[in-house]
């Protein structure tokens, strides 16, 4: 072998030690770079945080109260009794979505893949891979646009219940093709989200309106012992950097003392001191859109058991060396109050 010149000299280009030596190749690890999202807020933290299972059924349903009585009244002494009886609930519904992913092994990959010779977990890969292909699906789901009304597999994400308008107040109506997200929101408009048209990301626009939204949709019992669906009120709010980035060069605009970090306030935004969440999803839509969530509303429900639930198949139909395994849920996401949401965006569109 003809040695290269000592200043250009490489381990590698050593035949017999590299014929007779092994990288090193340190833990069973490995780097990640499958996807193109930064974050998965869905799968990560959503679907762990707000989980509501449930026994069975073939779907959900709820009751909701849309009018009240109306039996008060200012009496004189005596006055004769007007007592009526009044109907003031009906139910609303959503049907259950299955979702499942999966991977597979053939048998003499288990002993190849075995000690000393394994460098990584070959069935902890396979499955891990299965996952990541749920996680980005369960993201284009939840924060996709809103479902067509023709659509009986996909689930219900933020854009099915929290409906964007060119109008601000409860305008956020059923998405196009539908008349009932739940209910029919204009036999009953307080069924609508909250919405709101702007322009700029601004304290005279987009924060001001996003302070009015919050309030308007902060709805408290107005009388106690309600059997309310609400775990308690827990806000969020999902935005995408169009919006994060101008919000955080007005937050250093608040501060004349920043010291030497030129972007001292990046990942510190916060609204009434809650997080505003970047999320990345959220960057193929062109209208910057703010949602308002209230967590103690909006929850991922779960027919019982059917949460990632493993089955494996030991022989694979026609490859008997073959298993199969397959990671399946039944759920639908659900929001028992769309009036305690909101949506502010430039306009009314959303990423294809």
């Amino acid at each position: 072998m003809a040695i290269p010149t000592p200043n250009a000299l490489t381990a590698s280009q050593l035949g017999d030690l590299v014929n007779t030596t092994l990288r090193d190749l340190g833990k069973p690890r490995f780097t990640e770079i499958a996807t193109d999202l930064q974050r998965h807020t869905a799968m990560r933290n959503l679907l762990r945080k707000n989980r509501v299972e449930l026994q069975s059924g073939y779907g959900v349903q709820w009751d909701v109260k849309v009018a009240q009585s109306g039996a008060s009244a200012a009496v004189g002494l005596g006055a004769s009794d007007s007592v009526n009886i009044v109907d003031t609930m009906v139910q609303a519904t959503a049907d259950w979505r299955n979702v499942t992913t999966n991977y597979a092994i053939i048998g003499q990959e288990i002993s190849m893949n075995s000690e000393p010779s394994r460098i990584v977990n070959l069935v902890q890969s396979r499955r891990i891979d299965a996952m990541i292909s749920l996680a980005e699906l369960m993201e284009a789901f939840f924060w996709g646009p809103p479902v067509a009304s023709n659509d009986n597999l996909t689930p219900w994400g933020i854009n099915t219940w929290i409906v964007k308008n060119a109008s601000e107040g409860f305008f956020g109506g059923a998405p196009t093709g539908y008349t009932t997200i739940g209910l029919n929101p204009t036999t009953y408009p307080r069924w609508n989200n909250w919405t709101y048209q702007y322009v700029s990301v601004s304290r005279d626009d987009l924060i001001r309106h996003w302070r009015k939204a919050a309030t308007f949709t902060d709805f408290q019992p107005p009388v106690d012992g309600i059997p309310t669906f609400n775990t308690g009120d827990q806000y969020g709010f999902y935005t995408n950097y169009g919006v994060i980035g101008p919000l955080e060069e007005a937050l250093e605009g608040q501060n004349d003392n920043l010291g030497n970090d030129i972007a001292s306030k990046d990942g510190m935004t916060l609204f009434r001191r809650v997080p505003v969440t970047w999320v990345p999803k959220l960057e193929a839509d062109t209208t910057n859109p703010v949602y308002g969530v209230n967590w103690g509303w909006f929850k991922s429900y779960i027919l019982r058991g059917w949460w990632l639930r493993e089955t494996h198949v030991p022989v694979y139909p026609g490859q008997h060396t073959i298993s199969a395994h397959f990671l399946d849920s039944t759920f639908q996401w659900i929001t028992k109050n769309r009036r305690c949401h909101f949506v502010l965006a430039t306009g009314t569109t959303y990423p294809s």
